[in-house]
């Protein structure tokens, strides 16, 4: 009889355990799949914006100096405005501005042909093909990882 109580209390004890170590090893593989896909984010967001710099036939660092000046540009039309029908119309007008860029771009970064883009006809930087096929990677990893 004390045999068989202590084979359960043996058993038992490897159960616990077992489920102890697998529940902890479930919790790190959720935080590794987090960190998975937050790098796999970060990542495609770069390509966004590389994307983005070369459809609009700039390097990165002028396409974010580009947007450091639209940025000065809105902080200056906010600070002058006066009362909340300014700071509307402001924000309004900015946001109508985006929506129509964001448009443009998005258009470029999705057309295949040979359209010209925002009337570019001398120096025009395209989306090369290495860059196009890293963003399906990184959408897929995207995908793979948050999913």
């Amino acid at each position: 009889m004390s045999i068989g109580l202590i084979s359960t209390a043996i058993t038992l004890a490897v159960v616990g355990v077992s489920a102890h170590v697998f529940m902890e090893w479930r919790a790190g593989e959720s935080a590794r799949q987090d960190a998975l896909c937050k790098a796999a984010q970060e990542h495609i967001k770069i390509l966004d914006v590389r994307a983005r710099a070369m459809a609009a036939g700039l390097s990165v660092e002028a396409y974010a100096e580009a947007e450091n000046t639209q940025v000065h540009k809105l902080v200056s039309a906010l600070d002058s405005a006066t009362n909340d029908a300014e700071v509307e119309a402001v924000i309004d007008a900015h946001a109508a501005e985006l929506k129509a860029q964001d448009t443009a771009t998005d258009a470029e970064l999705k057309n295949q042909g040979n359209q010209q883009f925002l009337e570019q006809k001398l120096i025009k930087q395209r989306i090369t093909t290495d860059i196009k096929q890293e963003m399906e990677r990184a959408a897929k990893a995207v995908a793979d990882a948050c999913g």
